[in-house]
Order: structure tokens, then C-alpha cells, then sequence
């Protein structure tokens, strides 16, 4: 197994309340110890040493005694070389909500980060996140689109050194027809964005730093459930998306072609994006003329279980 060398991972949202807790999960790949330090957008600091090979998952709260200080936004874990970790948030006993996702902690960053989803009804909310790890502040330009690539509205905002654009989409001042936007920062940064049902239930999420890509794989498709799936054309440009359906041996089940206008986002259930039947179907891939984002969400009949993938 080969892991990136990486001097740090960002921990870019803490959510640690009376409603909703923050947990981090890290696995030490060096065949020698590794000590790290999670370095916190107050200043404050934990250390933390992992033996070789070990794992080891603590929530946020646990690090400062059961109650996480007032200010708590944000960390960066230093030292992070041969460790793969991930964040977990998820809804306390105290609440009326029963919410577990997580999202990988990486080091990865990029001055353009794409939100292919946008979901604000009576079923549906989104969170956004947007999080400058650097040490100096920058500009975000941010751009909503509605589902046929039209442009909404553009705007633009300051964001401070270890500051977050943060909150829900129906609360950022988007326009009613948003689809989608796209955020372009003036240095480095790194985003996510979360679904979640308002009955308290299900909750997905994922990073949005290097999703844009020219093909890939949606790994699952939900056989307890369903799949949802979302294209966004990010060029100034039409795009043709091929898709392909197979099932676990490697047999083509069935294939497709989406022509997308510039900025136009496609979305819809896995099946409804084929005209035959995909039911044996267990993972697609898609290659596309010019970049796009895609992405799934699966979800489990019962209501309870959510997860969100880019392709991959």
C-alpha cells in the first residue's frame, strides 16, 4: 500500500454543540510510531501519538475533557505524513435528530471547488463549506447556475485567514432556481458540501476539491435503496457524457449518451438515466468530451442510510 507523504490534513468544520458532534478517525500506515499535532483555528493544541499500524477514533469534545471551548471551528492535524484519517459528524443523544456522515480529512486544496447539488425543499437541506487553511486571506467568487446553465448571479466575498463560508444553502441568499455553483478563490482552498433530510434522518456528504474530471466510476448502486446521480458541465462548452452499466462479472448491461449544454447539470435515479433496464446493473462508469463533476448519493429504503460519492 502506498499513502501519500502529507505534512498536515485540515479538519476544515467542527461542529461540536449541544445538537451535533464532531469525530475523528486516524490510522498510522508508518511501521513506526507517528506523533501529531492537531492544531486548533483558536490556537489551542493536542497532542496525540500513534503506535505503528494503529488506529485510533476519539470525538473532538473528548479532546478538552467532554466540553469543546466556545470558538472551536477548525484544526489542522501537522505531522500527518502515512496517515489516512476521516471526520465524522453526527447528531447527539440531546437532539431530536439521528445524523452519522463522514467526509476523508486530506490535504488537498484548489482555487476552484464545485457544488454539483443544491437541494432546499420540504424534504431536503444542503450545508455548504468553504475553508481558507492559509495564513493570509483571500477573495471567493462565487457563481450560481440554475439545471440549464444559466447564470443566476455572481458574487464575491472576502474570507479571512482560517475563515469559512459556511451555512445552509437556503440561508446564503441563493437564488430560488439554484441548481449548482461553483466557488473560485484567489489562493488555495478546500470545501464540502452535506445533504441532509429534514425529518432528521439520513445525512451524506463529501470534499469538493479535485471532482472535475473527464471520466470515472460511481462504484454502487443501491440495491436496497436507491442511487441518485448528478452531472454538471463545468466548460463554456457542450459536453457528451457516455455512461455504461455492468454488473459484478464486467458484462455491459446497458449504455448512454447525455449531451449537456455549457453549465447544464443532468440529474436523476441511476435507472432513469438509461432507456433499458439497468436492474442487474452494479456500477457505471462515464466518460465525458470536456470536464464535469458527477457525483451519487445512495440511499437505504428504510430512510435511515445516506452516503454521497463523487465519482471516483
Amino acid at each position: 500500500m502506498c499513502i501519500r507523504d502529507r505534512e498536515k490534513m485540515y479538519i476544515s468544520h467542527i461542529a461540536s454543540d449541544h445538537d451535533w458532534w464532531t469525530g475523528v478517525s486516524l490510522l498510522n500506515t508508518n511501521a513506526e510510531a507517528k506523533q501529531i499535532v492537531i492544531e486548533f483555528n483558536t490556537g489551542a493544541t493536542v497532542s496525540r501519538t500513534l503506535a505503528a499500524f494503529e488506529h485510533q477514533a476519539f470525538l473532538i469534545r473528548d479532546l478538552f475533557n467532554g466540553t469543546t471551548p466556545a470558538g472551536v471551528e477548525s484544526a489542522v492535524i501537522r505531522n500527518a505524513d502515512g496517515i489516512v484519517g476521516l471526520e465524522l459528524f453526527g447528531s447527539t443523544e440531546n437532539s431530536s435528530s439521528s445524523y452519522l456522515s463522514g467526509i476523508l480529512l486530506t490535504d488537498d486544496t484548489a482555487t476552484d471547488i464545485y457544488y454539483p447539488h443544491v437541494a432546499s425543499d420540504a424534504a431536503w437541506w444542503t450545508g455548504i463549506a468553504a475553508y481558507n487553511p492559509a495564513d493570509t486571506s483571500t477573495t471567493l467568487d462565487i457563481t450560481t447556475y440554475d439545471q440549464d446553465g444559466n447564470i443566476l448571479d455572481m458574487s464575491n466575498l472576502p474570507l479571512p485567514a482560517g475563515g469559512k463560508y459556511l451555512g445552509l444553502a437556503s440561508g446564503l441568499g441563493f437564488p430560488a432556481e439554484t441548481a449548482w455553483f461553483s466557488i473560485h478563490a484567489g489562493a488555495p482552498i478546500t470545501g464540502f458540501e452535506l445533504f441532509g433530510t429534514n425529518d432528521g434522518k439520513q445525512l451524506g456528504g463529501y470534499v469538493g476539491v479535485g471532482i472535475k474530471k473527464m471520466e470515472g466510476v460511481f462504484a454502487k448502486i443501491e440495491k436496497d435503496g436507491w442511487t441518485g446521480i448528478a452531472f454538471v458541465n463545468t466548460e463554456n462548452a457542450t459536453a457528451t457524457v457516455d455512461i455504461s452499466a455492468y454488473d459484478d462479472s464486467g458484462t455491459l448491461i446497458a449504455s448512454e449518451s447525455l449531451d449537456l449544454s455549457p453549465y447544464e447539470k443532468v440529474v436523476g435515479m441511476a435507472s432513469n438515466l438509461f432507456s433499458d433496464d439497468i436492474d442487474t446493473a452494479t456500477y457505471i462508469t462515464f466518460s465525458a468530451s470536456a470536464n464535469v463533476v458527477g457525483f451519487q448519493l445512495n440511499g437505504s429504503s428504510d430512510g435511515m442510510m445516506l452516503d454521497g460519492l463523487p465519482g471516483m
